[in-house]
């Protein structure tokens, strides 16, 4: 997770790095770097919405590049905690998001992975994303 003394300069940075790497990733139709890198340290400590909102469009974007029928393969190498910051943006998604029914399969799949821990991490943690 993001280092708290790391200013909000600083975390643009990081994050605007993260979605040029990101964007090569998807280039080369590699969804599962992609994914990995996208969910890679979450300003989750950062006050400062629009650096929180910016990585948020980071992660959607993979998510919205991944079908139904990739997410499990996908998913299938990354470890709890990436699952529970994975399992953060599904929810932050699916309070605005006119996508829904992809979201809940791709909620499904991690539930199924991480397990019912991860919503209960989730849920407690008072860090967003």
């Amino acid at each position: 997770m993001a280092d708290e003394s790391v200013s909000d300069e600083q975390l643009q940075q990081e994050v605007a790095a993260r979605a040029a790497a990101v964007d090569a990733f998807l280039k080369r139709k590699d969804k599962v770097h992609a994914l990995q890198k996208c969910l890679e340290n979450p300003p989750v400590n950062s006050k400062t919405q629009s650096i929180k909102d910016a990585n948020a469009a980071t992660v959607e974007k993979v998510l919205t590049a991944i079908t139904d029928s990739e997410f499990a393969d996908t998913i299938a190498d990354l470890d709890f905690e990436t699952c529970d910051v994975l399992m953060k943006y599904i929810y932050k998604f699916l309070e605005n998001s006119a996508n829904c029914a992809a979201l809940l399969k791709f909620h499904a799949q991690v539930l199924s992975k991480a397990g019912p821990g991860s919503i209960l991490r989730v849920m407690a943690d008072r860090k967003t994303v």
